[in-house]
């Protein structure tokens, strides 16, 4: 019944309470019973040993602690370098908003225009399945990239840091690709539509269809369901198959190109015609 799902939606915000509480709990639970475990085995005191990264640059100096030799990268430049990182991440959202921006402009010109069924149904699978094609290239092909790029670029010591940092943008990437469109959703488009529509009138834009709850849960839904099967699993598909496959044909002609375009090597040509007359 109506009424009853009505009241049902009234209780999710303290469900998504309790859920934040259970997951601190749970993590503090595991990390009490991780220490009694340590405690027990007697390696409570071991420290995991840090490993100086491979790709890890600076000046040597004479360490203050063993004297020993040993690369330095001073504190001020890798500042410096989390400036930068702020600053993509900065420009990451300015363009998400705009894009997002975008989809909310087409998805609400579908709402408000007096399409058939059949119509209304169609775009909206269509600016679903294009904005869950976007999230995936964005997110695989080029943030991925720019994470791992920016993560070379401060320079970490330790591998230990520098996985640490590569997640944590990883997470900021998909965090704000992933989930901003939905957020603008479940709690502005949704909750305020009606507000939204008032001011609308207001300012002289006059709708073919008023804010509709009924239409805007489904888009929810859609967008959602677009990008975890279809646009996911397509995309999962053409990466691990077909792009591996084009990139290593793309390497061999490379190869064969640049071996084509050398200079044959000084005498080759002598050798060639004396091999040809041992051969006759």
């Amino acid at each position: 019944p109506e009424g009853w799902r009505w009241g049902a939606e009234r209780l999710l915000p303290l469900y998504a309470v309790f859920l934040v509480f259970w997951a601190v709990g749970l993590c503090k639970a595991w990390q009490r019973h991780e220490t009694t475990l340590a405690l027990q085995w007697g390696v409570a005191h071991r420290k995991q040993a840090e490993v100086v990264r491979p790709g890890f640059r600076g000046w040597p100096r004479a360490s203050p602690v063993t004297g020993e030799t040993e690369l330095y990268y001073p504190q001020h430049r890798r500042l410096a370098k989390y400036l930068v990182t702020g600053l993509v991440i900065a420009a990451q959202v300015v363009m998400m908003v705009c894009m997002i921006a975008m989809l909310y402009a087409a998805f609400f010109c579908i709402q408000s225009t007096d399409f058939s069924v059949a119509e209304s149904l169609l775009l909206n699978l269509g600016c679903s399945t294009v904005w869950g094609i976007s999230l995936e290239l964005l997110n695989w092909v080029v943030w991925s990239r720019v994470a791992a790029s920016l993560n070379r670029f401060e320079n970490h010591r330790t591998a230990a840091a520098h996985e640490t940092h590569l997640i944590a943008k990883i997470f900021v990437f998909f965090f704000i690709d992933c989930f901003l469109w939905f957020f603008l959703l479940a709690f502005f488009q949704i909750p305020f539509g009606s507000q939204i529509d008032g001011l609308l009138h207001k300012a002289g834009v006059v709708l073919d269809r008023p804010f509709e709850r009924s239409d805007w849960v489904p888009r929810l839904g859609m967008t959602i369901g677009a990008v975890l099967s279809l646009t996911q699993w397509s995309m999962l598909l053409f990466a691990d198959a077909y792009v591996p496959y084009w990139w290593s044909a793309r390497a061999k002609r490379r190869e064969a190109e640049r071996a084509s375009s050398k200079p044959p090597p000084p005498g080759a040509d002598h050798a060639a015609q004396e091999l040809g007359r041992a051969g006759e």
